[in-house]
């Protein structure tokens, strides 16, 4: 797929949603700011130290539209009160925004570097901190300036573990 259509794509359903895409430089990390109306990731660039290949970061830039479509809010000030993406559950939310990007992509086969790094790079990433801070009421989550909201983790559900059946399937 060319990078052409994939940033047609994206900046398509951003439209749709009202969300202001910005697509900073290939190496750029996903990261949504709900609360402000939009959301950041790489450009569609096959030079990217961070991201395998173009389809992932095509991938990275759908999940963060679907934090945008679900409403994932994060609390940073002055918007202390919404923090929807806390509340319902930060591995919950990480598997709506997934479960989004996997349904609203452009209908190909998923290279399994992308596959890969979608479960292990990306979800999986949050599930080893689920793991590692299991029972601790005080966690936070210091990238992207979401120090401010301090969340208990949830319990990965049956809803969790089906997008990471369908992230390693590339469904």
């Amino acid at each position: 797929m060319q990078a052409e259509t994939y940033t047609s794509h994206l900046q398509f359903l951003a439209n749709e949603l009202g969300c202001d895409l910005r697509m900073i430089n290939p190496d750029t990390p996903g990261m949504m700011y709900v609360e402000f109306g939009y959301v950041e990731g790489p450009t569609i660039d096959p030079n990217s130290r961070n991201h395998p290949n173009i389809e992932s970061q095509y991938m990275v830039n759908l999940h963060e539209l679907g934090h945008f479509a679900h409403g994932h809010t994060q609390g940073r000030p002055p918007k202390e009160n919404e923090k929807w993406y806390f509340e319902n559950g930060v591995l919950k939310s990480e598997a709506e925004a997934w479960e989004w990007a996997l349904d609203n992509r452009i209908p190909e086969i998923l290279d399994y570097q992308t596959i890969d790094y979608m479960r292990n790079r990306c979800i999986g990433s949050y599930y080893r901190g689920s793991q590692f801070e299991r029972g601790r009421k005080y966690c936070v989550l210091t990238n992207g300036n979401r120090h401010h909201v301090k969340f208990e983790w949830d319990v990965p559900t049956d809803f969790f573990w089906n997008i990471c059946s369908r992230l390693e399937k590339g469904e």
